[in-house]
């Protein structure tokens, strides 16, 4: 989050730039205490998540635990949403959940009249997609780690879900995936869910793909996986059948002496369908430009006619597989 403003206000300066020096380094302590940065490496998305677990016991155990703040921001990154969706409840109002790039999740019961933030008290408050079952509105999942990688965009430590509409939160693993564009939970089993998962931003890394749950996320199992360069991007469900998914993959890792990359060899960006829920994947390209010239790309179902598929494609064009059939014909 941004700056903060205490509302204990008559406390003399000195005493409040001694009480923020004091939590900054009780915030910090255990994260150098639980893995030392070294020059050129990033910290282990996982440390960061015990890391995070000592400072809220230290936090309980703090003489200024009862100290209120208040949030001055957000700015500019607190403020970019990367997603958002609704719970449909029946005979009541809507539900809707807005993630943001590091300002953590957001919630309204009143369509948008006031949001109340549900995801501070996280070790990764970077927003990458946050999902509602559709069969349980009180069933959330939130993937970490925006995916626009650049500049400004800050890795994740996985995903959480909250099966009480926000209130509570756990850790469902995943911590090395970095970011997260989306998520997809199946239509009438909430414990079965697709994460996409883009990987670092600055190195190769395995946690890339997309993953599945059967069990509500105490396992995962990678079921589409090209190479340590190339993340999925995009996810989507065909609205008819639930085991027919596409997927988009974006081969992007960034480098300080060539940003963006363009190598010859990079031309593993493309869109994957699967027609039994992961278990085998073909890529469908055939139309797109070549794969040289394919970066990151957007997809989407017509919700009326399942089987179009449009797809925005980064690098000069748009793309469209439109034919009745002709997406069956892979």
């Amino acid at each position: 989050m941004s700056r903060f403003r205490s509302s204990f206000r008559l406390v003399p300066a000195f005493a409040v730039l001694s009480i923020v020096i004091g939590l900054a380094l009780a915030a910090s302590w255990p994260l150098q205490a639980q893995a030392p940065a070294r020059a050129g490496t990033s910290m282990d998305a996982n440390a960061r998540v015990k890391a995070f677990d000592r400072f809220v016991e230290m936090k309980k155990a703090s003489p200024f635990k009862d100290l209120q703040w208040q949030l001055l921001g957000p700015t500019n990154i607190s403020g970019r949403v990367v997603d958002i969706d609704v719970a449909r409840r029946p005979g009541k109002t809507r539900v809707v959940y807005v993630a943001t790039a590091s300002g953590g999740l957001w919630k309204t019961e009143n369509e948008g009249t006031s949001f109340e933030p549900i995801f501070d008290q996280a070790p990764s408050t970077q927003g990458g997609d946050v999902a509602v079952a559709p069969s349980d509105p009180n069933t959330i999942w939130l993937g970490t780690g925006e995916a626009n990688i650049f500049r400004s965009s800050n890795a994740g430590t996985g995903v959480y879900k909250s099966a009480d509409g926000g209130k509570t939160w756990h850790h469902m693993g995943l911590a090395l995936t970095h970011t997260i564009p989306r998520v997809v939970v199946h239509p009438t089993n909430p414990a079965i869910v697709y994460v996409a998962a883009g990987g670092r931003e600055w190195t190769d890394n395995e946690e890339r793909g997309v993953f599945k749950t059967i069990d509500g996320g105490k396992t995962w199992n990678k079921v589409l996986y090209v190479n340590p360069r190339t993340g999925a991007n995009d996810l989507v469900m065909d609205p008819a059948n639930p085991n027919v998914l596409y997927a988009t993959m974006w081969q992007r890792v960034r480098r300080k002496w060539n940003d963006p990359r363009n190598e010859a060899d990079y031309k593993e960006s493309g869109i994957h369908k699967t027609t039994d829920g992961g278990k085998t994947w073909k890529p469908i390209n055939t139309g797109l430009p070549a794969g040289q010239f394919r970066g990151r790309i957007g997809i989407d179902v017509v919700r009326t006619k399942p089987n179009i598929l449009y797809a925005f494609v980064d690098n000069y064009e748009i793309a469209r597989q439109a034919k009745p059939g002709e997406l069956d014909s892979y």
